[in-house]
């Protein structure tokens, strides 16, 4: 989720529950290492996102939760990174994952509402790869 939510004041808010759904999330919420308050805030958060933008889900990664494409193990951030990398062309992304251009269209949509998260995905992944190339080249350098 977003970084600037974090920041956001918090209000206080009180409200009824089912007993099993309380009890399920309380021991999510311990299972996961998070508060109970930070679960359900989450999952308020990637339940509206997910309404507005119905083929987008959320998962866990060594990166924390990111946005993904239902149906697919494509984050969010590597369509818009195929895209940019096609001349900005839907239909050319399409082809190059092998996806319907309405999940293209999908990801373009929530990187419209969400654009500075999604770059620090991309900033991130760019990153990752840049330090992997390094240790690669190293390796071979030592071991060629």
């Amino acid at each position: 989720m977003g970084r600037s939510e974090d920041r956001e004041p918090k209000k206080a808010l009180s409200l009824r529950w089912n007993a099993r759904l309380l009890e399920a999330t309380h021991a999510r919420a311990a299972r996961s290492d998070v508060s109970f308050n930070q679960l359900t805030e989450r999952y308020v958060a990637e339940g509206l996102r997910m309404d507005e933008h119905p083929l987008i889900y959320f998962r866990s990664g060594p990166r924390g939760r990111r946005p993904a494409l239902m149906g697919t193990r494509l984050d969010v951030a590597t369509v818009i990174a195929t895209v940019r990398q096609n001349d900005n062309s839907v239909d050319q992304a399409a082809g190059y994952l092998g996806i319907p251009r309405r999940h293209v269209e999908a990801c373009v949509g929530y990187y419209v509402e969400f654009q500075v998260e999604v770059d620090d995905w991309i900033e991130q992944a760019e990153e990752e790869a840049a330090a992997a190339e390094i240790s690669w080249r190293r390796r071979h350098e030592i071991f060629a």
